[in-house]
């Protein structure tokens, strides 16, 4: 399995990328991350980190609206970083590997991923360190307040359908829940 999941890893891409990539990574996903400060308001209200739109039309509106810019994000981010940096996903390993590549973009050198299962047909990994955890709890907001359930399957699973139609994605645990990491199962059919 450990030859497998070498192909490549993020050291060594990370390591050969411009820093004119590296910023133009940063910069949209810092975008993407105002757009969604936007909808928050400036200070918690009663104690709960409860958005804009969830006081005009309700918690559930206000996640709905996420998860979708998070699948639309995806379905752009997704394909744009296999093409720049020329990254195969072409099985289930791969697109382990290139999950954990497009979150340390996504969340900085802070984020910490590692795959514990992985054949060309099923590859399960781990998050055990996430930038938005880790300042949800620096914050003190409420685990049930934090979409991240929502709009990191929504993610991983439309990023991953947009670069090979083949893999599913299912996220099966999460740090917000009270399981000791995230992980995800990603799956590649040959149909």
């Amino acid at each position: 399995m450990a030859e497998l999941v070498k192909k490549f890893t993020t050291e060594t891409l990370l390591a050969k990328l411009p820093p004119e990539t590296c910023w133009a990574v940063t910069a949209e996903t810092l975008s993407r991350l105002a757009v969604l400060r936007m909808m928050k308001t400036s200070a918690p209200l009663l104690g709960k980190d409860e958005g804009i739109l969830s006081l005009l039309s309700g918690w559930e509106k206000e996640v709905e609206v996420k998860k979708k810019i998070w699948e639309e994000g995806a379905k752009k981010m997704f394909p744009w970083i296999t093409e720049t940096f020329n990254i195969p996903v072409e099985d289930a390993v791969e697109a382990a590997n290139f999950s954990i590549v497009v979150a340390t973009l996504m969340m900085g050198p802070e984020e910490e991923d590692e795959i514990v299962e992985a054949t060309p047909e099923r590859a399960i990994y781990r998050s055990t360190k996430c930038l938005w955890w880790e300042r949800w709890k620096e914050q003190e907001v409420d685990p049930g307040l934090i979409p991240c359930p929502i709009t990191c399957e929504a993610t991983f699973r439309e990023g991953l359908k947009a670069v090979n139609p083949k893999l599913t994605y299912k996220a099966t645990k999460f740090m917000t829940r009270g399981d000791p990491y995230c992980e995800g199962v990603i799956e590649f059919k040959e149909e």
